[in-house]
């Protein structure tokens, strides 16, 4: 793989052409893999769906650069620039933005702290001559602090979601020894992998009523968000079951967007059927075959029993 230059070496040949730069650390931690935030840095679909401050434009893409227009919010205002992002090297993302007189090279690296931990640790190198740096760094500094604060959010709800699977047994496929952006973006693929053995039998015979009969809408849950959770939904008396994950990330679907009966993954807007339809009658009783295990049904208003082999 042919990495581009290091981010220190971006800076010293700006500082050539005569710029002064100024630089500060932003850093965020949790129990998710280096790996999930290399997906999470090159996941460009994630952001229409998940960052409502951020939209983004590709106009040029390789496997391991990526140039692209964005569209930040800042306050009242929106922020347009092109930013040029790209693998420096293992465990580690590289971006070069240019905003008016300014230029932004930061570096983010993110490596295993202990056995659970991932730190995640990003240095902003901001350029300028020294009149306008010295006016504004601490304004862009805010600026640059504050956006990150916002995003992380959600980001690390996704990082963090990713590792609880983890411990579950589920593993994310890939390629090679990193992700590429071509890769992250083919929401028809399966990238979810497990073991039939994780399957608690016990645990996905469980069932939660998220609200009562008598709503326009009666839904509930059966085990976890897991490859055998099931979300059930009664409506105009015809019953729906969808998945409770995403087989593409494993993002949890349970308050997912149903419009028209299909679900909208909300990372990457990936769209569902049910995987079972059944028409509402008292006492109803049905079965049903799912991902390798039989569901057994007994459904009476909102009582629910549930047995999966």
């Amino acid at each position: 793989m042919n990495l581009m230059t290091s981010p220190e070496n971006l800076v010293k040949s700006l500082k050539k052409s005569g710029l002064i730069f100024k630089s500060f650390k932003l850093i965020s931690s949790g129990e998710f893999e280096p790996e999930d935030v290399d997906w999470n840095f090159k996941d460009v679909l994630h952001v229409k769906h998940v960052h409502a401050l951020l939209d983004t434009s590709i106009l040029i893409q390789t496997d391991y650069t990526l140039t692209s227009v964005n569209k930040l919010k800042i306050l009242f205002f929106h922020t347009k620039y092109l930013a040029f992002q790209f693998d420096s090297g293992p465990n580690e993302m590289t971006y070069l933005t240019q905003i008016g007189p300014f230029f932004i090279v930061n570096s983010t690296r993110f490596y295993k702290n202990g056995e659970l931990n991932t730190d995640v640790i990003t240095t902003y190198n901001v350029g300028s001559n020294m009149l306008f740096l010295n006016l504004f760094f601490p304004l862009i500094k805010w600026a640059i602090t504050r956006n990150y604060d916002n995003l992380m959010v959600d980001d690390m709800l996704m990082r963090e979601r990713k590792g609880a699977l983890r411990k579950l047994g589920i593993s994310f496929a890939k390629k090679n020894d990193r992700y590429t952006f071509a890769e992250t973006q083919k929401t028809n693929r399966k990238n979810c992998v497990y073991k039939p053995s994780i399957f608690n039998a016990s645990l996905s015979s469980k069932v939660l009523i998220k609200n009562k009969v008598g709503s326009a809408v009666f839904e509930f849950l059966t085990g976890i968000s897991d490859p055998w959770g099931l979300r059930g939904v009664i409506s105009k008396n015809k019953l729906a079951l969808y998945p409770r994950m995403c087989d593409h990330y494993g993002a949890c679907l349970d308050n997912a967007t149903l419009n028209k009966n299909i679900l909208s993954c909300p990372w990457h807007g990936k769209k569902l059927k049910a995987i079972h339809e059944e028409a509402v009658t008292k006492n109803m009783k049905f079965t049903l075959s799912y991902n390798g295990k039989n569901f057994s049904f007994n459904i009476n208003n909102d009582l629910i029993k549930l047995t999966v082999t």
